[in-house]
């Protein structure tokens, strides 16, 4: 019976801890983001898709190619004689343009002598359109999406004319004169200039078998084998733009879009309950009023903090400021730090007259206390507690514009009784780079010294030191600082 009871206490004891902080989690608002702020809302460097480009527009990448080398016809029937005794000069030019790195077409012109079957000299022209791709337009591209070699495969479709052409007697302008042909073939280019490629091309074009007078005209048969070499230059602007990857903005603005939505829902929370503590306080109001207690807590009800959101930043009391003027203006002394000892004593009323002329720092004091007026008026201890003003991520700008007030008061105290004034920068470690912390704390520390200096503080009074990134104080925003110290 007792095991029992024991396990029921023990179960209950359970629930009643899990009830308790289940009410304290939803009592506490307690904001926690997992990545800072700062490192999400960064400018992007764009990134581009791999062999992806836009397409060229109308005024870009034309080029204009020319060419010399050789041509050997082959008709039907080949008659006598091997390739080498069919060769003849050729020359080939053509323009063109290419719309994507790999996509491209051009208008060639093709045209010299060729030997037929019976080795006669003819005249001809090649006229044809050509349809050409880039085997190699993502290999090694350069910025502007441009390939060192390029491998290019064509194939075409024209009119071949021979201007010599007679069959049975009969000339002219007739389908063996100027018949349909094709044209195919491979180009190489080398990148010399992003204007200027080397080229060299073997092509070939087929017609029908009577383009050399000889055969019939119902069939294909006569081919004609060329190689050249020469320049292609391009008309135009150069180069292709490349494809920016979205994927990166996307998550970015997924992320955004989520803090958006955190926020909101924080917000209406927020909202919710400051309309319920509202209606609270004006109950209270209300019962105050009536056992009329309203004007004992009137001040208690105006100043009633509603929120229990943690503060981002320590707060400054100004503590040390405050002991230093307190110190200051203690009547009795004339703030030469030789007679310190003697207003402290005089304060605390264990001053004699026989110490009133005397410049012993050990007379009526323990030896700490001495150790410390020593230090004060040699300038190597501080006077009270160091004051803090806190700045922006990554910039000089105060988070609160009235700690400027706390400038004057310095000032003021600074010059009246000729003390020292050490500014100290900081930046917080735990974001930035080491060398733009220690930009970051120079100019916040040049920020406050200027600000002295505007208020007529002596230059020669004022040391600055730049401590760059540090992580004395948590969180670590509160390392954005720039701390003054003072000292004789």
């Amino acid at each position: 019976m007792k095991k029992k009871l024991f396990v029921m206490s023990m179960f209950c004891l359970a629930l009643t801890t899990v009830a308790h902080g289940q009410q304290t989690g939803a009592d506490t608002l307690d904001v926690k983001a997992d990545i800072p702020t700062e490192y999400l809302l960064q400018s992007l460097k764009p990134t581009y898709l791999r062999n992806a480009n836009v397409a060229s527009g109308w005024g870009s990448n034309w080029f204009v190619e020319v060419k010399g080398g050789a041509s050997a016809f082959m008709g039907s029937p080949l008659g006598c004689g091997d390739v080498f005794d069919r060769v003849t000069p050729a020359f080939q030019v053509g323009i063109g343009k290419w719309f994507t790195p790999a996509v491209g077409g051009r208008l060639a012109f093709q045209g010299f002598q060729f030997k037929n079957t019976e080795f006669a000299r003819m005249d001809y022209q090649f006229v044809h359109a050509d349809f050409m791709y880039n085997l190699t337009a993502f290999v090694r591209q350069n910025e502007q999406g441009l390939s060192r070699w390029d491998v290019i495969p064509f194939l075409g479709i024209g009119m071949a004319h021979n201007s010599d052409w007679n069959a049975n007697g009969v000339t002219g302008h007739v389908s063996g004169s100027h018949p349909f042909a094709f044209a195919y073939g491979l180009e190489a280019r080398y990148h010399l200039t992003d204007r200027l490629h080397l080229t060299a091309e073997l092509s070939g074009m087929t017609t029908m078998k009577n383009f050399d007078a000889i055969g019939t005209a119902s069939r294909f048969g006569d081919n004609m084998l060329t190689l050249g070499a020469g320049l292609s230059v391009t008309l135009g602007k150069v180069g292709f733009k490349r494809v920016v990857d979205a994927r990166p903005y996307i998550t970015q603005n997924d992320w955004l879009m989520k803090q958006y939505n955190s926020l909101s829902e924080g917000n209406h929370r927020l909202s919710k309950r400051l309309k319920h503590d509202e209606r609270c306080l004006a109950e209270y109001r209300k019962i105050l009023e009536i056992e009329g207690l309203l004007d004992l807590y009137k001040g208690s009800l105006s100043d009633v903090d509603n929120t229990t959101t943690k503060s981002l930043y320590p707060k400054n009391d100004y503590s040390g400021l405050n002991s230093l003027k307190a110190r200051l203006a203690n009547k009795d002394w004339d703030g030469n730090p030789a007679t310190l000892p003697h207003a402290w004593k005089k304060r605390n009323g264990n001053h004699t007259e026989s110490e009133e002329n005397s410049d012993n720092l050990n007379a009526g004091s323990n030896a700490s206390d001495n150790d410390y007026w020593n230090m004060l008026k040699n300038g190597n201890a501080a006077i009270g507690s160091p004051i803090y003003f806190f700045f922006h991520i990554g910039t000089a700008n105060l988070t609160e514009k009235n700690q400027v007030i706390n400038i004057d008061e310095i000032a003021n105290v600074a010059k009246k009784h000729q003390l020292r004034i050490k500014v100290i920068g900081a930046a917080d470690s735990a974001t930035g780079t080491e060398t733009i912390n220690d930009a970051v704390s120079r100019q916040r520390a040049e920020y406050i010294r200027r600000l002295l200096l505007d208020r007529g503080v002596d230059t020669d009074r004022i040391t600055m030191v730049c401590e760059g990134g540090t992580d004395v104080l948590s969180p670590f925003e509160a390392n954005r600082n720039t701390c003054i110290v003072l000292s004789f």
